[in-house]
This record gives C-alpha cells, sequence and structure tokens, in this order.
C-alpha cells in the first residue's frame, strides 16, 4: 500500500488541511477486511482512478460501489469501507467548515452522504491515473484557488474569529453566543454541542491509539466528562462499540499489529496526524 500526504499550500491553508493519496497494487495486499472511520469534523473529495470501493454508512448492511469524483460530508455515524487490490484514491481534506468556503449550496445538506462531486462543485479538474501526485495535487490547489466563493470564504473567516476570542475570553453574552451558534450551524453543519461531542470522541481514539490499555475514568476524566458512564454512553452513540469492547479487540495485539488494527479505525491519514502530536509531546 501506497500512502502520499501533502500540507496545502499557505493561500489554501485555512481551508484545506491535507492532501493525500492511498493506492494497492493489484498484487497488493489489504490489510483488513473493512476499514471502520468513526465520526470525524472533516468533509473530503476524492477522486477514485483504480477498482471500485465500498462505502456503509453507519451499519455494513448496505454497502454501495464508489468510483469517479465524491464528496463526502462530516458523518456522524461510522463509515464503513471494503477496497480491494488496485484501488487508486486521491482526495482532499478539508478543515471543519473549510468546505463551505467553495461550495455555492447548504453545507448540511452533505451531511453522512458521499455524493457525485460533479452536482456540486462546477468545472472539478480532471485528474487521471497517469498524473504524479505532485501535479495532481498543483491542479487541485489551482481549481480550489479559483472557486473561492468570496463571501461564503469570509463568513468562515468571521466564524474562526469568534471562535479564537472565545478562547481568550469565555464570558460570552448571550447575544453574542445566539449569533455565533447560529453562524456556526451554517458554516459547519451542525451545532456546536455535537460538534464537541465528535472532537472529544476523535480524542478519545486517539488517546487509544497512543495506549491500548488506557482506563474508560481516565479517558472520560482526560476529556471532561462528568463521569465515565456518560463518556460510555456517548462513544457507544458514535462509534456503535463500547471503549471496553475495542480495547479487548485490541489488547493481545504486538505493537506494530495495534498500529495496523488503527488504521482501520482512524485512517492512515489520521495516524501521521496523531503520531507526530505525539512523537512532539513526548
Amino acid at each position: 500500500m501506497i500512502i502520499e500526504y501533502r500540507k496545502p499550500s499557505e493561500a489554501l491553508a485555512p481551508f484545506v488541511d491535507h492532501l493525500w493519496e492511498k493506492q494497492v497494487e493489484e498484487s497488493g495486499i489489504i490489510p483488513y477486511d473493512i476499514e471502520t472511520i468513526f465520526p470525524e469534523d472533516q468533509t473530503v473529495l476524492t477522486y477514485s482512478f483504480g477498482k471500485e470501493y465500498y462505502r456503509s454508512h453507519a451499519n455494513t448492511d448496505h454497502f454501495k460501489s464508489i468510483n469517479g469524483v465524491q464528496l463526502e460530508g462530516l458523518h456522524q455515524a461510522p463509515n464503513f469501507y471494503k477496497h480491494q487490490p488496485g484501488i487508486h484514491i486521491f482526495g482532499v481534506k478539508f478543515r471543519v467548515g473549510g468546505l463551505f468556503a467553495f461550495l455555492p449550496s447548504s453545507i448540511s445538506s452533505t451531511n453522512n452522504e458521499s455524493t457525485d462531486a460533479h452536482t456540486l462543485l462546477s468545472n472539478l479538474p480532471l485528474l487521471n491515473q497517469t498524473m504524479g501526485f505532485d501535479q495532481r495535487c498543483e491542479l487541485m490547489e489551482t481549481y480550489l484557488l479559483s472557486h473561492l466563493i468570496e463571501k461564503q470564504a469570509k463568513k468562515y473567516l468571521k466564524l474562526l474569529l469568534m471562535l479564537q476570542d472565545l478562547e481568550v475570553d469565555s464570558t460570552i453574552i448571550p447575544s453574542s453566543y445566539k449569533t455565533l451558534s447560529r453562524l456556526f450551524q451554517e458554516v459547519i453543519g451542525i451545532s456546536p454541542k455535537e460538534y464537541v461531542q465528535i472532537k472529544r470522541i476523535n480524542q478519545s481514539l486517539a488517546l487509544f491509539a497512543s495506549t491500548k490499555d488506557i482506563k474508560s475514568q481516565d479517558l472520560a476524566d482526560q476529556l471532561g466528562y462528568y463521569d465515565s458512564a456518560h463518556f460510555i454512553n456517548e462513544f457507544k452513540k458514535y462509534t456503535g462499540k463500547t471503549p471496553k469492547s475495542l480495547k479487548n479487540s485490541l489488547f493481545d495485539m504486538k505493537e506494530s499489529e495495534f498500529i495496523d488494527e488503527f488504521k482501520q479505525y482512524i485512517s492512515p491519514e489520521h495516524l501521521l496526524h496523531y503520531t507526530s502530536i505525539f512523537r512532539k509531546n513526548s
């Protein structure tokens, strides 16, 4: 399996987290039957050049084949994927709310959906398998910069500034909070409360990735839950698993096997991100 990863240009950095690519040769091996991506706060635009892959939302009962160009919105339940040798996927991962700056329609309509991107974004660049990863990245960045919707971008950046101000001074007056909440819902597509819940679940997965035998009570304490029962219920709501059931499935694995297993929960792209965080803090 070949994984490519690249940060965006400075001009796109407020809106795009990274560009990535995943490729498995025809004779390659997929290390898992089903890849599970738990709820996350980013959206992704993907080009599939190789064989089709399959996606099912919230459960493993209804897999649909995916090929071509897809836009996948923020998802509030697990997404499940089946890959096969011969896949070749190029993707753009937007920052939370970053897609809003390019999308002429409502961002909330993309939630939990994987949609033909041509129906949502106009004049998408023609990328193909013969291009190199860097060339695909450059063409995509040129496209995004030329299709930035100024009015949308201003709203998005306004929201970022309001959130930054809130971090500095949490004593926000009710009227300002209502303005912030409405803008947040418009730009992100979900309420601030649900965003915080999803963010905490992602943080708990990152903690699992750093130490698989961490206790639920310790996770609850670190993530600000008032008790472990509240954390366990919320964890199961968004992942379909309890922390204990996830831990038991990983407990007897060797370190390398543990990392390989986590690729199907938080994806290789996230592992790169989380690994860099842990190395920086160690």
